[in-house]
């Protein structure tokens, strides 16, 4: 009798079922030779960020598949000292596999980051600055890794790594022609210094080919530098990035095919270049993220031509003002989601967007509403599921009774710094004007260690809740207010979020706790679940 066999098609589908389970994808490297080869690429995909906690060996290995040169140079940076386990004077030593031209993720921060612990971790005893580290000897990982990546997909890449000494020689284009796989791309370029003017040629090499060669990103994010100054403080000089560079970064836009997510940061000046820039891809373009930008001079003409948008944020921006946004008016999109956080503008202009923009919402972040804008809010916003309103520094008590008339049915408040005395009155005033028809609702408080406040809230809240997040601790006299309001509340309510799950209860809280569960009540945790409804 022939025993039964998986096909090779199956054992591959298999492997990508447990890509995400290193440790079982570990074991099947053990299976045969087939079954090994196979599981190399799902496991060097995205090895930085899938590791197993604290299991930095991913370092060890890549040394292994440095060329001649890479270790000679690491060598002669690392002197006397050696690296336990790593024999470098054996040069005929080959790896059972490319490791790093399976990396499909490559992420430069999350490297840098692994490199550092794996060098604290097992190189302690070498007397090498952090400095050093840093600036000679982790730009010769990312040159050997760049070098060997054959099927990157999610690129996140600092330029500032371009003007490294170790980058002199690098073959660009080799690295780049490997690229065409590529469909997220994030270029986060580093201020030089404001007297730099000198082109760097590996830097402009890298767009020029990015422009050519990787034309189906699907996401692009570019952080432009940024000076040295306080947050809300903007400059006006184009002098933090070379004109050239800015082409380039236009080019890559445009030459796009289906680009459908864009995020920009500290674009202080020739915004109106990146806008003409975006309309290349106004068929296909899904979400719009502005962040620390100014809009001063700039049209949004262009956006109303961005027929299937569905999500733009502002982040503390500035420069926009009322008959700018008249235009929107006009708007042939419908969006799901609209952002605003921390702008520099009058609040008038978020009313007016959300009146123009509103129709279609599901999805709606404010910060420190006013009455007109909770009225229009009230008024436009009649398809909206998600309200999320952030505080900062002033609570409005005024504001609260216009709640009442607010469709969403997911109310998340978050209060970040208040100089306020009146915290109390404001949570009794905000459960007094909570629509019924909010079923869902989630509060983080900053530094809540006073359950009082949340007392206020359920005592004087509606009957109707059925998820509830609070930002507290489990505590007696927390879960004591708790019980209470599902009592008064005929047990409608059926998910509490609150923090600290892991903390160890005495008998009074264990019993109270397994009395809420008893109400027909799943208790998660805050901090895991708190932006659950707000996607």
């Amino acid at each position: 009798m022939t025993l039964p066999y998986l096909t090779d098609d199956c054992i591959y589908y298999i492997l990508q079922h447990l890509q995400n389970d290193r440790s079982t994808l570990f074991n099947c490297l053990l299976v045969n030779r087939f079954w090994c080869k196979s599981t190399i690429p799902l496991l060097y995909a995205n090895p930085f960020i899938n590791m197993i906690e604290k299991n930095y060996s991913i370092i060890s290995t890549i040394i292994l598949c440095f060329n001649r040169t890479e270790i000679l140079r690491l060598k002669n940076q690392l002197g006397i000292s050696q690296i336990n386990d790593i024999d470098f004077d054996e040069e005929d030593y080959k790896p059972l596999f490319e490791y790093t031209k399976h990396l499909e993720n490559y992420n430069y921060f999350i490297i840098n980051s692994v490199i550092c612990k794996w060098f604290v971790k097992y190189c302690s005893d070498l007397s090498i600055s952090h400095n050093k580290i840093c600036d000679d000897i982790i730009p010769i990982f990312h040159q050997s890794i760049l070098r060997q990546s054959r099927n990157i997909k999610q690129l996140d890449l600092l330029l500032y790594l371009f003007y490294n000494e170790n980058f002199k020689n690098f073959q660009v284009q080799n690295f780049t022609s490997n690229l065409t796989k590529l469909n997220s791309l994030s270029l986060n370029f580093h201020l030089i210094g404001t007297n730099y003017t000198k082109i760097n040629e590996i830097e402009q090499e890298f767009l020029s080919n990015i422009s050519n060669i990787s034309l189906n990103l699907r996401k692009l994010t570019i952080k432009l530098p940024r000076t040295n100054r306080s947050l809300f403080q903007y400059v006006t000089s184009n002098n933090l990035i070379n004109t050239s560079t800015m082409e380039k970064l236009c080019t890559i836009i445009q030459k796009q095919n289906k680009l459908k997510m864009f995020k920009i940061t500290n674009c202080y000046t020739l915004l109106n270049n990146v806008l003409l820039s975006l309309e290349f891809q106004k068929y296909s373009l899904v979400q719009i993220e502005f962040i620390n930008s100014d809009f001063s001079n700039v049209s949004l003409k262009s956006l109303n031509d961005f027929y299937n948008l569905e999500s733009l944020t502002f982040e503390i921006c500035k420069g926009l003002f009322l008959d700018q946004c008249e235009v929107l008016n006009l708007a042939s999109f419908k969006l799901k989601g609209l952002t605003f956080k921390r702008n520099i503008w009058n609040i008038d202009v978020t009313s007016l967007m959300v009146k123009y923009l509103g129709a279609s919402l599901q999805r709606l972040f404010v910060d420190n509403p006013t009455i007109p804008l909770i009225n229009n809010i009230s008024m436009y916003c009649l398809n909206l599921i998600c309200l999320k309103i952030r505080i900062n520094f002033h609570i409005d008590l005024s504001v609260l009774p216009f709640f009442k008339n607010l469709r969403s049915k997911i109310l998340n408040i978050s209060i970040s710094y208040y100089y306020s005395n009146n915290i109390n009155e404001f949570f009794i005033n905000l459960a007094n004007n909570i629509p019924f028809d909010i079923k869902k609702i989630s509060i983080h408080l900053l530094n809540s260690n006073n359950f009082l406040r949340f007392k206020e809230f359920l005592d004087n809240c509606h009957n109707g809740f059925e998820v509830i997040y609070l930002n507290h601790m489990i505590e007696l006299e927390f879960l004591k207010i708790v019980l209470n309001y599902i009592e008064r509340s005929n047990n409608s309510l059926k998910i509490l979020g609150i923090r600290e799950l892991d903390k160890e209860l005495n008998d009074e809280e264990l019993k109270l706790l397994n009395q809420i569960k008893a109400k027909g009540v799943r208790i998660v945790d805050f901090n895991t679940f708190y932006n659950v409804y707000y996607i």
